[in-house]
């Protein structure tokens, strides 16, 4: 823990590189601070800081620049800031106008993320075996043929075709179709299964299959805002790098694959950065009995009290809206 006037000083370097991506000078700090010292002790606080690995000098002649360490200590004791009233209400009214299937409805929400953050972010929806089956249908579009229809709590929809050995009147597709409802509504993945798989039929052997084939799936993952790409880092070798990072899921995945609630992750910090310039802000999502994690990922030089805020009311938003 740093004393109080140099916990002051490193958080006005920080903040001031942030705004301005140059080396901070002991003038600007003094300018952006109340410390009523002269310049020469905040020039020896500074030395004293970069003696301890919180800052770098690019020439004798520039000011400073924060280092990974400095960035850490600055998010670890971070105060989010309040978020404009008119970006609060257009996540509002996102979340209260649109009404998508939830992959689509994921994507569109990493789109709605990047455009207020202008930074590239990631949803990694909640793994499949955690989801509930809210619905199923069984829909008879031939004698021997039945289509499994299965929507479930994060509004996931499948549809499986099931082909029969013989024919089957309507009524039994109805009988089936009662049956399979008061066995899978309400339960999870696993539950589901080894009901269902316990009803020797036919009918409920074919529907039983496509409801294995529905649950088929781990999390998945959601890019949005790309774009941002080139504004967000000036350096083209290190876009190409993140871009790299982006394009592979599984890299992703283990990324974001982190404890529930918000965590902020900078440089080597992250499983594949080692010196690249990237720092990562998540906060996890979901109702009571899943859970799936969005965030962004930007350069070190971001403004995490504006972002922290973001991804936390988006991540609010969009529990609200699955759980719903």
């Amino acid at each position: 823990m740093l004393e109080e006037r140099r916990a002051e000083i490193l958080r006005a370097l920080v903040e001031e590189h942030i705004r301005t991506g140059e080396p901070v000078s002991s003038r600007a700090i003094l300018e952006a601070t109340a410390l009523g010292v002269s310049g020469a002790t905040v020039r020896n606080e500074l030395s004293w800081l970069e003696q301890e690995g919180y800052a770098v000098q690019p020439h004798t002649s520039a000011g400073r620049v924060p280092t990974a360490r400095a960035f850490r200590y600055y998010v670890d004791h971070l105060t989010p800031q309040r978020i404009r009233v008119s970006t609060k209400n257009r996540v509002s009214d996102f979340f209260s106008t649109v009404h998508l299937e939830l992959g689509r409805l994921l994507k569109a929400t990493t789109e709605l993320l990047s455009d207020i953050t202008r930074l590239p972010a990631v949803v990694v929806s909640p793994a499949g075996t955690e989801d509930r089956v809210k619905a199923l249908h069984l829909v008879q579009v031939g004698a021997q043929t039945v289509m499994v229809v299965v929507v479930s709590e994060w509004g996931r929809v499948t549809q499986e075709i099931c082909r029969l050995s013989s024919p089957v009147t309507p009524r039994r597709v109805e009988e089936a179709e009662m049956l399979l409802r008061s066995l899978v509504v309400g339960s999870d993945a696993d539950t589901t299964l080894a009901t269902v798989d316990h009803q020797p039929d036919d009918l409920i052997d074919a529907a039983s299959e496509a409801l294995h084939r529905s649950w088929e799936f781990g999390a998945e993952v959601f890019v949005g805002g790309t774009r941002q790409m080139a504004t967000v880092w000036e350096d083209l070798s290190a876009v190409q790098r993140v871009l790299e990072v982006l394009e592979r899921e599984a890299m992703l995945l283990n990324i974001l694959a982190t404890a529930p609630g918000t965590n902020i992750q900078l440089g080597s910090e992250l499983p594949m950065a080692g010196d690249l310039d990237m720092a990562v802000v998540s906060t996890s999502f979901g109702t009571g009995h899943a859970a799936g994690r969005l965030g962004v990922i930007g350069p070190m030089r971001m403004d995490y009290a504006q972002t922290v805020s973001a991804v936390e009311m988006v991540g609010r938003e969009l529990s609200d809206n699955i759980g719903s």
